[in-house]
């Protein structure tokens, strides 16, 4: 869970469903968020002037089609202007009510009028409008060559760019094909392409991108020239996985916004890899997923650069997709220092037992997947960072913690659910921006204080703590000694276990989870009393092993025993029914607590 859900708020787009998902490119002149990479080349000199297309085209002897459907996309993928042309119209319609600019042309050709019936073929191309721009089009015309565009594109080692590929007649208009009629293929191993025609930078040096029409043979070709990549070091790079492509899709806008209140610090790098997905939530402002460099600005809109679209079905809820960003963010943007944000919905250690089976922390609702606590080794890699932060539900757990101690230093986040807001990013990273000198330890201060002091959080549930990951040997060995004490005296500490399990400070309780704050447990069975000795040092050594581990914590009205680092106390019969998963994890093989929880009354 991060966040509350936005379900309620979500509105329908009649263009955006009602036809197609619109096959993302970045422009050089507005439209989400515009930056270098993925350019359709050409431009506008001026892109404040009207822009207008007029589109003809010949019908020709094709009895079976009645009308097409003409859409002009930004590059958020969403159409500025749309016009249905029946057949029975005439063979010419004129778009307008934009700027000028670059942006992907769409041409659906329809069995019926009004763009109804089956579908018989489209055109998907890239133009500069620039003024009044002609295109023209033709049903059923004879096969003459293909024409890739951008027909020569420069790019730098990273940059991704979408190329389009027409059916050309011989005197150059474009015929309707089928989706998926061309082939694409990369050539000089400077550049490799999906089947979509998204093609992303890989080494420096000339070559060529070349789509095959596979029905006829006619091959059309682009030249590519890419350049080296200026790698500079910097003193913090703050990665962000910005998995949006779910219900929390508009506070994603929010918070890259807040990241570039704060950008102006080149010192401080936020490069951010943010997906969200139009299909399911209609109103998301882009649609794909892409690599975001955070340019500083005060507006209200996202002025950074889009350094990547990377292709369509990528899935963030893939341990794999996860360590390909950060070894892509720290190779390209290296740093002395660097913290991982991991942005989305979570569930604290386990999978949900409410919604899907499959969730845990960044869920993706295109492919319905979550990445797993078991699987954070794999998605890290052999990196190492100095804070990891949790900006999702539930995630302050020990048993998440200690599955990563390997990889960062220190680890930040809530035991409760916070807000659908999440981090204020200007507030917490404005203190990474005015002082990257600062120790480590004192900076992940900011994200408590951050959102302990944020007004709009009066009301919520708010709980931050930082943890040092040097202490957790001693805290898992603690933790292995209070399980042991239990399991040797389960029968006399049965009513103080129970108690502790109503009373103590609770995370977002359901019928099958059971987290409850680690310090605050040891706290309730102490006040019960009628402890055995054995039970009552072990608890004495947890707390104090647990409060050694807490760096940082605040925590408000709302959860007023948190003390900054949770754990599972459930019931062994809940229990039962996540021990396999439980054993998946680190600390099933570093203590006794899962054998514990089998057996707690």
């Amino acid at each position: 869970m991060k966040k509350r859900r936005l379900s309620d708020v979500v509105g329908k787009n009649g263009w955006a469903t009602l036809l197609f998902a619109a096959a993302v490119i970045v422009v050089g002149c507005g439209g989400g968020g515009g930056g270098r990479g993925g350019t359709t080349g050409g431009g506008c000199a001026d892109t404040t002037q009207p822009g207008a297309l007029v589109y003809g085209t010949v019908w020709g002897a094709d009895a079976t089609s009645g009308s097409q459907f003409i859409s002009i996309v930004d590059g958020s993928g969403r159409p500025l202007a749309s016009k249905v042309l029946n057949k029975a119209d005439g063979s010419q319609t004129t778009l307008s009510g934009f700027r000028s600019g670059d942006y992907e042309i769409v041409a659906e050709l329809y069995t019926q009028p009004d763009a109804q019936g089956a579908k018989l073929g489209e055109i998907r191309t890239a133009m500069s409008i620039c003024g009044t721009t002609s295109m023209s089009t033709e049903v059923g015309g004879q096969p003459a060559s293909v024409k890739v565009y951008p027909a020569t594109a420069s790019m730098t080692v990273q940059d991704s760019r979408k190329f389009y590929a027409t059916l050309q007649t011989a005197n150059d208009r474009s015929i309707f094909v089928q989706p998926g009629s061309f082939s694409w293929q990369a050539v000089g191993n400077v550049a490799s392409v999906d089947p979509s025609g998204l093609v992303v930078a890989t080494a420096v040096g000339a070559g060529n991108i070349r789509a095959t029409h596979s029905p006829s043979g006619l091959i059309g070709g682009a030249n590519v020239t890419v350049t080296p990549f200026n790698t500079t070091r910097t003193k913090w790079t703050v990665l962000v996985y910005l998995n949006a492509a779910n219900d929390l899709f508009a506070f994603s806008d929010l918070n890259v916004n807040q990241m570039e209140k704060v950008a102006d610090n080149p010192q401080v790098r936020f490069v951010v890899q943010w997906k969200q997905y139009r299909q399911r939530w209609p109103n998301s402002s882009f649609d794909g997923t892409r690599r975001y460099l955070v340019k500083p600005d005060s507006s209200a809109s996202i002025k950074s650069q889009i350094v990547q679209t990377l292709p369509n079905g990528t899935d963030m809820g893939r341990a794999q997709t996860l360590r390909e960003f950060v070894d892509w963010g720290r190779t390209f943007y290296p740093a002395d220092r660097y913290c991982l944000v991991i942005w989305n919905h979570g569930n604290g250690w386990r999978r949900s037992p409410d919604e899907e089976k499959t969730r845990a922390v960044s869920y993706d609702d295109e492919t319905g997947n979550a990445i797993q606590i078991w699987e954070l080794n794999q998605a890290l890699g052999d990196n190492r960072f100095d804070i990891v932060a949790w900006d999702a539900s539930l995630m302050q757990m020990f048993e998440v913690a200690y599955e990563i101690q390997d990889h960062t230093d220190y680890v930040v986040g809530s035991e409760e659910s916070p807000p659908g807001e999440g981090y204020p990013y200007d507030a917490v990273f404005g203190r990474f921006r005015d002082n990257p000198n600062e120790t480590t330890r004192n900076l992940t201060k900011a994200f408590v204080d951050g959102m302990i002091n944020d007004p709009r959080y009066t009301s919520k549930k708010i709980t931050q703590s930082s943890l040092d990951t040097s202490k957790f040997g001693a805290l898992a060995t603690a933790l292995d000694e209070y399980a042991g004490a239990l399991i040797a005296n389960k029968a006399a500490v049965t009513s103080q276990v129970q108690n502790a399990r109503t009373n103590a400070q609770s995370f977002s309780p359901t019928f099958g989870r059971f987290y409850r704050d680690m310090i605050d447990v040891t706290r309730v069975m102490d006040r019960v009393g009628g402890l055995p000795p054995a039970v009552s040092q072990a608890a004495a050594n947890l707390r104090t092993a647990a409060q050694q581990a807490v760096v940082w914590e605040a925590h408000n009205a709302n959860s007023p025993n948190s003390a900054g680092i949770a754990f599972d106390f459930s019931p062994g019969d809940r229990f039962s029914e996540f021990a396999n998963d439980y054993s998946l994890m680190r600390i099933s093989q570093a203590t006794r607590w899962n054998e514990w929880l089998a057996q707690a009354p």
